[in-house]
């Protein structure tokens, strides 16, 4: 920075001022104000301006104070301030002509400390302020807690801090991976500053010592690296990332703390974090770091995760401090650092665009909202006889149908979710198991803003995991193999999300190896899962590796190869009633298609009757529906009834048989069949009429029915009575075991 911009920076604060003066603080005005200052300040100290150093912190200190309610005469404050710019100003100029500053500041110093006892440090008055005043006059010290903050809001703000900082470090691995990619970027690098340097801050406030330190490190290395002065390697990389895992599990903990959870602190090393922090920051490339004993023993398969855990819990000899203990036992921050955590909370309550929301608030309102919609839907059913006659009546049981379907739609909007946080996870996670893996891996994701049921979010995230996890072990080959093969040594992921019909569907690609038909079968037929001479499709083989214990894998690795997860991930997208389908060609790749319903608080089914009972299909298994002629029903040998469907034989299953129910119709060609589809294969299911199509509200069963194979859920119908959810994967499994 040269003089010329000095002075061009005291004017720009000159002409903001105009925006900040006035009878109370403008607290989003003062917070701009206060960066000025400091670029002030910093440039003073580059030029070694003691006079303008002096003059700025002793504005800044005043503007904290004023911010704080400290300062009662607000106009006068102002007007202090005012002169010490047009002093900042005239010193300024005095060095661009002279090279020096002979200008005295004591009589600004002297107003200064008229108004709040305060003299900067360095100045001529220095000692004198150190001289001891009556304990009547005497300023609070700078470490207890200032008059106008309570621990009331004290609790609110450190609420408000872990909700932020976790959001910020979400957003701090998506940017540092951007970085890798593209490690000229200063756009990611300031991307990457701004949260850590807005953690450090109000972590400061509420002394968060371990937390403010660790940030104040991380921001530190992004400044030189913004600066141009130390290059983005990986290393650079790796240790931002850590730091960021570090600061997220001390975050985690410190909410759980909040929450009056008891839990073990994490065991984190960040000491030795530093210490990597540091030699980055000096161009010395850190040493591979050595594995804690614990690590080694469940690495090493001696002991599990969840003894360890349970031994340093045991070894704990003093119990977390309760947070609220801690904040009453606290010393609090500098004023600064208290002026900047208000300035954020004053922020936020001035974004009207947008407001936090409690889920269970939220939740609480969707299933009223449903109530209603079953209300409206009953009434509707009891005067049905009555609406024909009366065109008024018909007019507004209309007009409440209408916007009983709106609200249910508004609301239940309210809860869907971009996919993208997601998405972004899924990033982190490639690009930690390609390294442990040794290969390079880039991932694509398409179809971001795709929106999802935020319930559900947390549910699709175990199984995507598994899915991402075998498509990095398994899928993608080493670049030796992919060079030999003619491919591009990175290998490539594709995470697609997109709507189809009332569903999400989520495909994870990867131009890999693609599933090996032969060996998939040979380990099927040696788990006695099928026999030699079954005539499997492809797409049946494929699905073989979906059971228990049917890994292909030539050795166990920490990421995959025991046999375990692909049958987790068909069992948790099936109970959120969703189905999963595998496409693959050798040397070329293979694709895991999931599809779920983009909510599970409604469903669109078609409502059918079975004797006195009544089920619901959902409608996205429907393939159609038909009755069936003499001609097309048949009975074979080992597979049972068969329904001619198209030119193709169909299996036909009873409800009424199932169910224990007694059916108006026995034979297939006097009843309906509807043509449903699951787990890639369609069966027929006989029922006594089709009663229409509807949009239902789902009702858990409880614990007692919860489990019960091929039923869903239930949902309450138009006329007040019960119609239990066709579960189609389920219903197929239990006309089989019959």
């Amino acid at each position: 920075m040269t003089d010329n911009a000095l002075i061009a920076l005291a004017d720009e604060m000159a002409s903001d001022f105009l925006f900040l003066s006035g009878r109370e603080v403008d607290i989003p005005a003062a917070g701009m104000f206060l960066n000025q200052l400091e670029g002030v300040v910093k440039a003073a100290e580059e030029y070694q301006l003691g006079p303008i150093k002096t003059v700025s912190s002793g504005m800044s200190f005043l503007l904290e104070k004023m911010i704080l309610d400290a300062v009662k005469d607000k106009e006068a404050g102002f007007a202090v301030i005012e002169k010490g710019i047009t002093l900042i100003q005239q010193l300024a100029q005095e060095y661009q002509l002279s090279g020096k500053i002979e200008g005295s500041i004591d009589a600004y110093l002297e107003t200064l400390s008229k108004l709040i006892g305060f003299v900067p440090e360095g100045s001529p008055k220095s000692e004198e302020a150190a001289t001891p005043v009556e304990p009547e006059q005497q300023e609070r010290p700078d470490d207890t807690a200032p008059d106008g903050i309570t621990e009331v809001q004290d609790m609110s703000l450190l609420k408000d801090f872990i909700t932020e900082s976790l959001e910020y470090i979400d957003e701090i691995e998506v940017n540092i991976l951007n970085l890798e990619q593209d490690p000229e970027n200063k756009e990611y690098i300031n991307a990457i500053f701004r949260p850590f340097h807005s953690i450090k801050g109000v972590a400061g406030f509420l002394n968060l010592d371990e937390i403010r330190t660790l940030a104040h490190s991380l921001e530190n290395l992004l400044d030189k690296a913004r600066n141009g002065e130390l290059e983005v390697s990986s290393a650079v990389i790796d240790v931002v990332l850590e730091g960021a895992d570090t600061l997220k599990a001390m975050i985690v903990h410190l909410k759980n703390e909040m929450e009056g959870r008891q839990l073990p602190p994490p065991s984190l090393d960040i000491t030795g974090l530093k210490e990597r922090i540091t030699q980055v920051e000096s161009g010395v490339e850190p040493p591979p770091q050595r594995k804690r004993v614990g690590e080694i023993l469940v690495d090493d398969g001696v002991i599990s995760q969840a003894d360890l855990n349970e031994g340093l819990q045991a070894a704990q000899d003093i119990p977390p401090k309760k947070i609220g203990e801690a904040l009453i036992s606290k010393g609090v921050a500098t004023p600064k650092q208290v002026s900047t955590a208000l300035r954020k909370q004053t922020e936020q309550a001035t974004d009207a665009t947008m407001i936090r929301v409690d889920m269970r608030k939220l939740d609480d309102m969707i299933d009223m909202v449903g109530e209603l919609v079953i209300t409206q839907t009953i009434i509707q059913q009891d005067v049905k006889d009555h609406i024909s006659s009366d065109r008024n009546l018909h007019r507004d049981i209309s007009q409440l149908s209408r916007i009983s379907s709106s609200l249910q739609r508004a609301s239940t909007g309210l809860r869907m979710i971009p996919i993208k946080q997601t998405f972004q996870r899924m990033s982190r996670l490639v690009r930690d198991l390609a390294k442990g893996a040794g290969k390079s891996v880039v991932i694509e994701p398409v179809g971001e803003d795709t929106e999802i049921d935020r319930n559900m979010v947390d549910e699709i995230y175990n199984p995507l995991v598994h899915l991402v996890r075998n498509a990095v072990d398994h899928g993608i080959d080493t670049p030796e193999e992919r060079i030999r093969s003619g491919k591009p040594d990175k290998g490539l992921i594709e995470l697609k999300a997109y709507h189809r019909g009332g569903n999400i569907v989520i495909e994870i690609s990867d131009d890999g190896r693609g599933l090996n038909k032969d060996k998939i079968l040979q380990k099927a037929i040696k788990n006695g899962v099928v026999n030699e001479n079954d005539n499997l499709t492809d797409y049946e083989i494929y699905r073989l590796i979906l059971l228990p214990g049917l890994s292909t894998a030539e050795q166990v690795t920490d990421i995959s190869g025991r046999g375990v997860g692909m049958d987790v991930v068909k069992q948790a997208v099936e109970k959120l009633r969703g189905k999963i389908d595998i496409t693959s060609v050798p040397g070329k790749g293979t694709t895991f298609i999931t599809s779920f319903p983009l909510t599970m608080a409604i469903i669109d089914g078609m409502i059918v009757r079975v004797g006195k009972e009544r089920y619901i299909l959902p409608t996205t298994a429907i393939r159609q529906a038909l009755r069936p002629t003499r001609k097309d029903y048949t009975h074979i040998i080992g597979k049972g009834e068969m329904i001619t469907v198209m030119g193709r034989l169909l299996p036909l299953i009873r409800l009424a048989d199932l169910f224990g129910i007694a059916a108006n119709n026995h034979e297939p060609w006097d009843a309906i069949t509807v043509v449903v589809e699951g787990e890639g294969r369609a069966k027929c299911i006989m029922v006594d009429e089709i009663l229409g199509k509807a949009e239902v509200v789902i009702k858990s069963l409880g614990d007692g029915l919860k489990n019960t194979k091929g039923i869903s859920g239930g949902a309450i119908l138009g006329d007040g009575q019960i119609g239990l959810i066709i579960d189609p994967e389920g219903l197929f499994e239990l006309s089989e075991n019959l």
